[in-house]
């Protein structure tokens, strides 16, 4: 896993995840993220997650809370 140095909020990046379907892979959360603008420190902190399915917006808030 990545070091993550840049302080990014689980709701910042929620904001750019408009749209997603769940259950989605980290590669769907990535693509809708890009889809929707998001800028290099959301992409890098999701580039960090884990390779799992995530079934919710709290399942990525709760993995992005791990990493800091």
């Amino acid at each position: 896993m990545k070091v993550v140095n840049v302080k990014v909020s689980p709701a910042q990046v929620e904001a750019y995840l408009k749209g997603i379907s769940f259950p989605a892979s980290k590669q769907d959360i990535i693509r809708q993220a890009e889809d929707n603008g998001a800028d290099k420190p959301v992409l890098n902190i999701l580039g960090s997650l884990r390779e799992k399915e995530y079934h919710s917006p709290i399942d990525i808030s709760k993995a992005i809370g791990k990493m800091k």
